[in-house]
C-alpha cells in the first residue's frame, strides 16, 4: 500500500468516527427532547386533574351553602373535605344527599405541599352567605413557594368552575381587592392558593342549580315533597299550604298567556265563584206533588226554594171548568228534598183543593214554577 492510500484510509476512518459521534449526539438530544415533552405532558395532565379535584371541593362547599339557605350552620369553620362526604365513607352527610364523592382525598394527598383545606363561613347576611377557602401555599419539591404551579392550578380550577356554571365561586393567589401592583406582585410570589364562594346572586330568568350554576333544558321534578320553594325578604322559606306534594310555593306567579298575576286570576275566579254559587241552581215548571232534591250549598250559604203558580184551570176535571177564585203553592220540607203542591180555590167554595199529582189525569190542570238557589242565611 502506498503512502497516499494510507492517508486516504485514515481520513475515511476520521470522517466515519465524526459521523458516528454526531449521530449519537443527535439521538441523545432527541431522546432528551422527547423525555422533556413527555414530562411536561404528564405534569400538565396531573395539574389538570388536581385542579378538577380542587374545583369539585369548591362546588361541594357551594352546594352545601345553597342547601342551608338562610339558616346558618352550627359550625362555621370546617377543615378537610370529609365533612362534605357521605356517612358511607366517614362523612357527615346523608348517604343519599352528599356534596362530595368519597374518592376526593381529605388533604389532597399532600400534593404541592397542600394539607387540609379550611373553609370559614360568613352567614351575617342570611340571604347572601359567603365562604372563604384556604388551601395553603403551593410548593416545589424543595419546599419553596411555586407561583408558576399555583397560577396554573388557579387557571385549571376557574376553568372547571366556569364549565360547571359556578360564576360566584373563584380561586385566586392574588386577593381580588388588591389594586396596588407592588402588593399584587408580592402576593404572586407567595403562591398562597385561596378561593371564595359568594351566593349574592341577582335575580334572572334562569333556574339555577344549587343556587349558582345555570340550568339549561327542561326542568322536570319528581318528588314527594316540594317541587319549588321561594323565600321571603328575610330568607325564610314559605311553607304553609296543606299538601306540599309536588307543589310550587311562591308569593305570586305571572301568567304570560293571560297577561295577569296568578293572585289576580285567583281573585277573579273567587268573584266568579261567589256569583255562580248564588245563581239559580234549579228552574223548572213542575206538576203539583213533584219531589225536588235539595242541592248542597257551600257554607255559609243555604238552599232557598221559590214556588209560584205558573198555570191552572178551573174545575175538578178537564171537562168540568169553573171559575177560579184563587191559587196558592205549598212546599213541604222532607229533609233531603222538597215536595211542591198547587192548591186552587174555586168560585163558590170555601176550601182550597189540591191539584192531584201524576199519573192522575187532573194533574194536567196546574203547573208550578220552581226556582232553587243558594243564598245567605
Amino acid at each position: 500500500m502506498m503512502n497516499g492510500d494510507l492517508k486516504t484510509l485514515k481520513n475515511q476512518r476520521g470522517i466515519t468516527l465524526v459521523e458516528t459521534l454526531l449521530s449519537v449526539t443527535i439521538g441523545l438530544a432527541l431522546i432528551a427532547a422527547i423525555t422533556s415533552v413527555l414530562r411536561e405532558s404528564i405534569t400538565a395532565r396531573d395539574q389538570s386533574a388536581d385542579g378538577a379535584r380542587l374545583a369539585q371541593y369548591i362546588n361541594g362547599v357551594a352546594a352545601y351553602m345553597a342547601s342551608q339557605g338562610a339558616v346558618a350552620p352550627a359550625t362555621l369553620t370546617r377543615d378537610g373535605t370529609d365533612w362534605l362526604k357521605s356517612v358511607d365513607c366517614g362523612g357527615l352527610q346523608p348517604a343519599d344527599n352528599y356534596f362530595l364523592p368519597c374518592n376526593i382525598p381529605n388533604d389532597f394527598n399532600g400534593d404541592y405541599g397542600l394539607g387540609q383545606p379550611r373553609v370559614v363561613f360568613d352567614w351575617s347576611e342570611p340571604r347572601v352567605p359567603e365562604a372563604a377557602i384556604t388551601f395553603g401555599v403551593v410548593q416545589r419539591s424543595d419546599g419553596n413557594a411555586d407561583p408558576v404551579t399555583a397560577a396554573t392550578l388557579v387557571q385549571e380550577i376557574n376553568s372547571r368552575l366556569n364549565l360547571d356554571g359556578f360564576q360566584f365561586a373563584e380561586a385566586f393567589i392574588i386577593d381580588p381587592t388588591i389594586v396596588d401592583g407592588v402588593v399584587a406582585s408580592a402576593e404572586v410570589q407567595q403562591a398562597n392558593l385561596r378561593a371564595f364562594v359568594d351566593l349574592a346572586i341577582e335575580s334572572t330568568n334562569f333556574v339555577r342549580l344549587d343556587g349558582n350554576s345555570i340550568m339549561r333544558g327542561t326542568l322536570v321534578n319528581e318528588n314527594d315533597s316540594w317541587a319549588m320553594i321561594a323565600r321571603d325578604a328575610n330568607g325564610v322559606e314559605i311553607a304553609d299550604p296543606i299538601n306540599p306534594a309536588a307543589s310550587t310555593n311562591v308569593n305570586d306567579t305571572y301568567i304570560r298567556s293571560v297577561d295577569a298575576w296568578a293572585s289576580e286570576t285567583h281573585e277573579l275566579a273567587e268573584e266568579a265563584y261567589r256569583v255562580a254559587i248564588r245563581a239559580p241552581i234549579f228552574v223548572s215548571n213542575v206538576r203539583s206533588g213533584a219531589i225536588i232534591t235539595k242541592p248542597t250549598c257551600p257554607a255559609p250559604l243555604v238552599e232557598r226554594i221559590s214556588a209560584v203558580p205558573a198555570g191552572f184551570v178551573g174545575g175538578p176535571a178537564p171537562n168540568d171548568p169553573r171559575y177560579v177564585a184563587g191559587a196558592r203553592t205549598r212546599v213541604t220540607d222532607n229533609g233531603a228534598s222538597y215536595t211542591v203542591f198547587l192548591d186552587v180555590l174555586y168560585d163558590g167554595e170555601s176550601m182550597f183543593q189540591t191539584v192531584p199529582a201524576p199519573p192522575d189525569p187532573a194533574s194536567a190542570m196546574g203547573l208550578v214554577n220552581v226556582t232553587i238557589k243558594c243564598s245567605d242565611a
